[in-house]
């Protein structure tokens, strides 16, 4: 037993005990029967509340945590599946859209999050760099269908000093291009995403972070 737990139920045995006993004494119940009963009714009822709601927050807990690490398995198995290759959109402040196909590498602390390096002057960044909005849909797997899109993204553009520290942070990203000097990268933070494919029902997934 941890020990966090073990002093959880000594605080909670001896609060129940100190309750129980004070109720023993207010009601001037008398004989050995009755206050025994008395005792353990009490001290039931006290004491299963807290361990109930305790038990309740731990599975809880650990059905969060596992309900997380089914949708990252499942992203990483849809991923595994398709090229690195997304169709990305974005928009202009009037509006107008910019569609183009283009490779991204998954960021390898952050399931999350996708990479992408394109030349510093094309309009997709000029249209990031104005609104920070873009959607994609990755190129789909062929005998399912199966495939990723979202259109609730974050999207920045990394560039000048804060571009190497990116890349030394994720190498990752140098597996797309070898030349880095007129390139900038685009960081894409996907809060909700659907996968979807010929077969099954879509899946959409949020994430907190």
């Amino acid at each position: 037993m941890y020990t966090k737990r073990f002093v959880q139920l000594f605080v909670i045995f001896f609060v129940t005990m100190f309750i129980a006993t004070f109720i023993l004494q207010q009601l001037n119940i008398q004989g050995y029967v009755y206050q025994a009963l008395t005792l353990t009714i009490v001290g039931y009822i006290i004491l299963t509340i807290p361990l109930t709601i305790l038990t309740i927050l731990k599975q809880r807990k650990k059905f969060n945590n596992s309900t997380s690490n089914q949708s990252k398995d499942m992203l990483q198995k849809t991923l595994e599946t398709l090229e690195n290759v997304m169709v990305l959109s974005t928009v202009s402040e009037s509006k107008a859209l910019t569609t183009s196909v283009i490779t991204f590498k998954q960021s390898r602390s952050e399931s999350n999050v996708f990479y992408l390096v394109t030349a510093g002057d094309t309009q997709r960044v000029a249209q990031i760099r104005a609104t920070g909005r873009a959607a994609f849909t990755t190129w789909y797997q062929a005998k399912t269908g199966q495939r990723i899109s979202s259109n609730q993204v974050t999207a920045t553009i990394i560039d000048d000093r804060e571009l190497q520290h990116t890349l030394d942070k994720h190498p990752e990203i140098k597996e797309l291009s070898d030349d880095f000097s007129h390139q900038v990268i685009i960081k894409l933070h996907v809060h909700t995403l659907i996968i979807e494919s010929f077969r099954d029902q879509p899946r959409v997934m949020t994430f907190e972070n």
